[in-house]
């Protein structure tokens, strides 16, 4: 049985975080002894979807720096000296490897993170495949735990293979790196039966008119979602009606809140962090993805696989999932482009409906046991 380990920084609720959880149970599914090492913390919204037959490891004391550790936490030891960034950055790849491997895995991946990348291209066994998983490219840019540019080249370099999730992140590779050769692009996958049975759950609000729904984690910079309620006011100040569900949580969540009110957007509804977000994309009308970046957006899957009508700005992957909009609507990626796609699905019904098919012809399009036999043909060949 081939033994192989994922680290991964942490598993707080996100997509990346469900991408990974997918593909150690799929792995689990054909057969692989699998292990995934987490560093940080675990939200169980995210760890309770884990195969049993994977092996979860979490390396995490709660207390983030002593400083904030109370009484309790002190005596029994219950805190970092440092913060986590601050030791994976004052050791050396090899000793980071040795640290937190303590047994032979066939494969090791690194997923998504410099983080990872420099603990996998630490690794001396030259019987184990080190391979780096890249999700978007506007991360890639922050060497700061290897410290020097330079340093991060050398790790990049040091993996035999690397699979990006996109043509854009694989761009960014070659840009940022100048790495080309062994990179592979291999979209995400998802637990499509999975998605669909907890999408079919009833507890979920009743849609009074047409309604938007987008869910992601509440960091505007990414998310643009004080330029999607500023598209949301002109639309209401123009009179139409529509109702928007915002599912999530995040640094920004006060701010983006505090915008609605402010712009006395009773129409939009905020439900917080959810452990099933499918069951509010599969009954809203269609979901808008507002953001200023993505790697390939799971939730823009999700939304594929639930056949939910979409309309995203122009980010990386989108123009690949929806075939250049032929799928979905892609528009500009500004305010102006949203608000301009919005209103074009409130004021012509027959459009609307033409996206309803078309994502009712899309839905199936990312099969797993394609992109599973995708992923192995990479890794041994």
């Amino acid at each position: 049985m081939k033994k192989i380990v994922f680290f991964v920084p942490s598993l707080a609720v996100g997509g990346m975080e469900r991408v990974l959880v997918t593909y150690a149970n799929l792995f689990a599914r054909r057969g692989y002894d699998v292990t995934v090492f987490n560093l940080t913390s675990g939200d169980p919204a995210i760890t309770d979807f884990f195969d049993p037959a994977v092996h979860y490891r979490e390396r995490y004391i709660p207390v983030p720096h002593f400083l904030h550790a109370k009484p309790k936490d002190l005596l029994k030891f219950n805190f970092r000296i440092r913060t986590f960034g601050d030791w994976i950055n004052s050791h050396s790849a090899r000793y980071l490897a040795k640290k937190y491997l303590k047994e032979h895995f066939d494969i090791a991946v690194a997923f998504f993170g410099i983080t990872t990348l420099k603990i996998v291209g630490g690794i001396s066994d030259r019987d184990t495949k080190k391979i780096g998983w890249i999700h978007g490219g506007g991360r890639l840019d922050n060497y700061a735990p290897v410290k020097r540019f330079e340093d991060a080249v050398a790790v990049i370099k040091s993996l035999e293979k690397i699979i990006c999730v996109s043509d854009g992140t694989r761009e960014s590779v070659a840009k940022i790196y100048g790495v080309k050769d062994n990179v592979s692009v291999v979209y995400n996958p998802n637990d499509s039966a999975l998605i669909r049975k907890l999408a079919l759950e009833k507890d979920h609000p009743e849609k009074k008119r047409f309604t938007f729904v987008n869910a992601s984690r509440f960091d505007d910079k990414q998310k643009g979602l004080s330029r999607l309620l500023h598209a949301c006011k002109r639309l209401r100040e123009e009179g139409y009606p529509f109702d928007l569900w915002l599912v999530g949580d995040g640094i920004d969540y006060e701010m983006i809140t505090n915008l609605a009110k402010e712009y006395g957007l009773d129409n939009v509804t905020f439900f917080g962090q959810q452990k099933n977000p499918y069951k509010f994309i599969r009954n809203a009308d269609m979901y808008v993805c507002s953001s200023y970046c993505e790697g390939f957006s799971i939730v823009m899957i999700e939304t594929v696989i639930l056949a939910t009508p979409m309309l995203t700005t122009d980010v990386p992957g989108a123009g690949e999932m929806l075939e250049g909009g032929k799928y979905g609507m892609i528009v500009e990626n500004s305010e102006e482009g949203l608000y301009t796609g919005m209103k074009a699905v409130l004021s012509d019904g027959a459009l609307y409906q033409h996206y309803r098919q078309m994502a009712e012809l899309r839905k199936d399009y990312l099969s797993e046991d394609k992109i599973m036999d995708e992923v192995e043909r990479i890794i041994y060949e």
